[in-house]
């Protein structure tokens, strides 16, 4: 399925699209004016912190095509979509952009990818690559030992904004970042509210070019648009395809997303950075701002990696239902297939519910058989809608 006109006569949708498309100009205008960037890989960087600190949070962005250099240092198990972010941080062409670089230990890839670029920075000491301080939220148990580890290390992270920055972070700077953030992602809940259910108004593939434009520009410019584009989606024509949750691969390109339209499904929710993952809690702002903001990363959606099957066997199939999916695809490229732990467990709760799973494995990126995946989307689609109709 290509873009909806309707989305593409709008022009706050238009301008976030620009935005999620030309990343790296985007990200140079928001760098303008002698403004410092700190680079972020990973759902768990406090960019709270960042904002705080007099600094631009951007969120890194993979490199497709050719990747010269992930092909020189990395080992076969890097997933493609992981070959794709180092290769954009070395690139000149980012590279050049970058004044500073958080990883966070989402994924053991990420911190794999953490200690690869220690070694070459090690190695090639002229090469203009920031060494990269890591955030290591402990993300598993959510008891208090737990929680008092995390402020400690969010704690840290603050002192490090602090080195960079050359300023000390007030208790008055952190909470009018926090009220900036809760603010962008109000909106974008907002937005997601119109992918729930049978009168869905957003396809999948316009809430992720939405969110991840959104990464690209002000916060409070972002946070105005996605509210305009709301109003102008009441209008919108609904959805016609079979909703599904999505798990699996990070996508931050639609590419995926607009094959699942074309077969016949759309994505209403997903536990992604680049959809609902991202904006499922605010950071409360009656808490003191550094348990706040050590809070919301600590309790957020629970990822596949860093959380235990049990609460993920819970808390997906729940999700699912809530956002009215009537079936989850499960999409993971090759040497990126850590999320089949989670299903055998999740397959009993769907199962209850009446929530059917498509598993798609070993998948290539860019797509390298899209005609394939088509007509496995189609079929699902077909599978599923026999299932609603002898229900």
């Amino acid at each position: 399925m290509a873009e909806r006109n309707c989305a593409l006569q709008s022009t706050a949708y238009r301008h976030l699209r620009s935005a999620f498309q030309e990343k790296h100009k985007a990200a140079a205008a928001l760098l303008k004016e002698g403004k410092k960037g700190v680079w972020m890989l990973g759902d768990e960087v406090p960019e709270e912190i960042i904002l705080a600190a007099g600094m631009v949070p951007v969120r890194l962005w993979g490199k497709s095509g050719d990747r010269p250099h992930a092909d020189t240092y990395l080992e076969a198990s890097f997933g493609a979509v992981w070959r794709g972010y180092f290769e954009s941080l070395v690139s000149e062409e980012t590279s050049r952009l970058i004044d500073h670089l958080v990883l966070s230990n989402s994924s053991d890839i990420i911190q794999k990818l953490y200690y690869y670029l220690l070694q070459l920075k090690k190695i090639e000491p002229e090469r203009h690559l920031p060494v990269p301080t890591y955030v290591d939220y402990w993300l598993a148990n959510r008891d208090f030992r737990s929680q008092e580890r995390n402020w400690k290390e969010t704690e840290k992270f603050l002192n490090q904004m602090e080195t960079w920055a050359n300023r000390r972070i007030s208790d008055k700077d952190l909470s009018e970042a926090i009220g900036l953030c809760n603010e962008h992602k109000g909106a974008l809940r907002q937005l997601s509210s119109l992918r729930y259910g049978k009168k869905s108004k957003i396809t999948g593939s316009e809430a992720l070019t939405i969110v991840g434009g959104s990464f690209y520009l002000d916060k409070k410019e972002a946070a105005k648009l996605i509210r305009s584009l709301v109003q102008e989606a009441q209008e919108w024509p609904e959805t016609q395809a079979v909703r599904c949750f999505y798990t699996g691969s990070l996508q931050d390109t639609p590419e995926v997303y607009l094959l699942m339209e074309e077969g016949g499904l759309n994505v209403v929710s997903e536990d992604k950075i680049f959809g609902d993952r991202y904006m499922d809690m605010d950071t409360d702002p009656s808490l003191s701002p550094l348990m706040a903001v050590s809070r919301r990363y600590h309790y957020r959606f629970p990822g596949s990696e860093r959380s235990f099957t049990s609460d993920r066997a819970e808390s997906l199939p729940r999700r699912a239902e809530e956002t009215g999916a009537e079936g989850i695809v499960v999409f993971m490229n090759k040497n990126d297939e850590s999320y089949i732990w989670d299903l055998p467990r999740q397959k009993k709760e769907l199962d209850k519910l009446g929530i059917k799973v498509l598993v798609i494995e070993n998948q290539k990126y860019p797509l390298d058989d899209k005609p394939g995946l088509l007509e496995r989307f189609k079929a699902f689609a077909e599978e599923v809608k026999r299932g609603r109709d002898h229900a």
